[in-house]
């Protein structure tokens, strides 16, 4: 594919700065270091192959797809819809995500499902785990994505009783949380067990080597990896990533192994950088080096990576430092550094209501993407403006 790039030299200075200035301020301790260390800490830094590739990302070429809506969210009945996570399963498409009558997090917050023959035909949607406690009651759910588990389909989801994120950094923010197993029993969702407890996942567990990881937050939103043998009946082990400042408010992380033996972690940066922070582990998870801030810029908000059944790696994320707009992937062949970005959507629409967590500036936008590989296709779900749920089809051949 032809691709044409446009270069801001404003942002292509500021990011040659940053990381100028950050290696001037270790430069008394990078001495003490080994050289090995060093050379792999500046290889981790390198998210982006070539930043200006990212320097005007509303000129980034916007490649052809097909657009469809999953679910357009109801005035004073599901106003609030995100979390979005998508599977295909014994012939169908399953999306499930958060939705509430008004506002993120409300007391209200349900988790939400719908299934689809073609992936773009929705049917209408239906409760997964309905609000716990009733509106005036504390309980509330935040979707946390699909597992295939020895044949049987299951949804995991976070149940809280507070969202008090002003607290970030100072106390609990999640009350009680704890992260739910459901298992659909070829009727509707049934409630398991405890999944994890204190954990805010963001992806359900994937392979690492001879174990299970998942990336959690406890309720002080702490991030770790969680471990286990199975996940049949998890007993996990926590492996904190916690860090001082500036990596004291790390979020949404997300994760993915490379060929060389390295566990990669991708996180967004709270500290207001705009840039995507990464972690590595060497032993598949156990362990975890310093955070580094890395050239790569994000909206500060959820990215999600994936591999290609080709090998290619890719990296989805609101690019643009100023809005969650555009959504955008990238691609890596060894996994270390991304490049020929494109924009899978680009102009938001304006939103239907401004209220209380969704009026701020970047809150509008395609964001919170998650994405599968299915017949040649790359399926990434979304919300738009946090009001609806769509989905984006690309041919995976168009891509590259």
């Amino acid at each position: 594919m032809n691709r044409c790039y446009y270069t801001s030299s404003s942002m292509v200075f500021a990011i040659v700065c940053c990381t100028l200035v950050a290696h001037l301020i270790s430069g008394c301790t990078s001495k003490q270091q080994p050289k090995k260390a060093v050379a792999q800490q500046l290889r981790a830094e390198l998210l982006a192959k070539d930043p200006t590739q990212f320097a005007a990302p509303m000129d980034l070429l916007q490649v052809s797809a097909t657009h469809s809506t999953v679910y357009r969210g109801k005035k004073n009945i599901s106003e609030f819809n995100l979390h979005s996570y998508l599977i295909h399963f014994e012939g169908q498409f399953w999306a499930m995500w958060s939705s509430s009558k008004i506002k993120e997090e409300d007391p209200d917050q349900r988790l939400l499902y719908a299934v689809s023959d073609d992936g773009h035909s929705w049917s209408p949607a239906r409760n997964l785990a309905n609000d716990p406690d009733g509106p005036n009651g504390p309980g509330r759910w935040i979707a946390r994505g699909f597992l295939v588990n020895d044949g049987t389909l299951q949804a995991l989801g976070a149940y809280i009783e507070s969202a008090d994120y002003g607290n970030h950094g100072q106390g609990v923010v999640w009350k009680n949380l704890r992260l739910m197993r459901f298992v659909w029993d070829e009727e509707e969702w049934v409630e398991k067990d405890v999944f994890a407890d204190n954990c805010m996942s963001n992806f359900p567990p994937t392979r690492l080597g001879t174990l299970w990881g998942m990336a959690c937050r406890d309720d002080a939103v702490n991030v770790s990896m969680a471990l286990s043998n199975n996940i049949q009946n998890p007993s996990w082990s926590f492996r904190s990533l916690a860090a001082d400042s500036p990596f004291d408010r790390m979020e949404e992380p997300t994760w993915y192994s490379t060929d060389d033996g390295f566990v990669h972690m991708i996180i967004r940066d709270n500290n207001s950088s705009r840039r995507l922070i990464r972690i590595l582990s060497k032993d598949g998870g156990v362990t975890w080096n310093t955070p580094v801030l890395t050239n790569y810029p994000d909206a500060t908000s959820k990215n999600f990576t994936g591999r290609f059944s080709n090998g290619t790696y890719f990296l989805i994320n609101n690019s643009n430092p100023k809005h969650r707009y555009p959504l955008t992937i990238a691609f890596s062949h060894d996994g270390w550094t991304f490049s020929n970005p494109v924009a899978i959507r680009k102009d938001a629409p304006p939103m239907r209501r401004k209220s209380p967590g969704r009026e701020s500036i970047g809150r509008n936008g395609f964001q919170y993407p998650h994405a599968i590989e299915h017949t040649g296709s790359l399926w990434v779900v979304y919300s738009t403006n946090k009001e609806d749920i769509e989905i984006s089809e690309f041919k995976i051949a168009d891509l590259f």
